[in-house]
């Protein structure tokens, strides 16, 4: 069984990867489900460690630089 902390660094990796990607790349990328997958964004976005930003039905995720 996978752990959260892997799914969650796999999640990273990809965003980290393309400096912000949408939904259905993480997705692909990752392997993961649709409700997988948003859990885990839910989680990162809770740890204040990635954003989300909708444009229409699309949905933008990248991570938080530090300031």
């Amino acid at each position: 069984m996978v752990s959260k902390r892997n799914l969650e660094e796999a999640v990273l990796n990809v965003i980290a990867k393309h400096r912000q990607c949408n939904f259905n790349t993480l997705r692909k990328e990752t392997g993961l489900s649709y409700y997988t997958l948003t859990k885990v964004i839910e989680k990162l976005i809770s740890r204040g460690l990635i954003i989300e930003k909708r444009v229409g039905r699309l949905r933008i995720i990248k991570i938080i630089e530090n300031q």
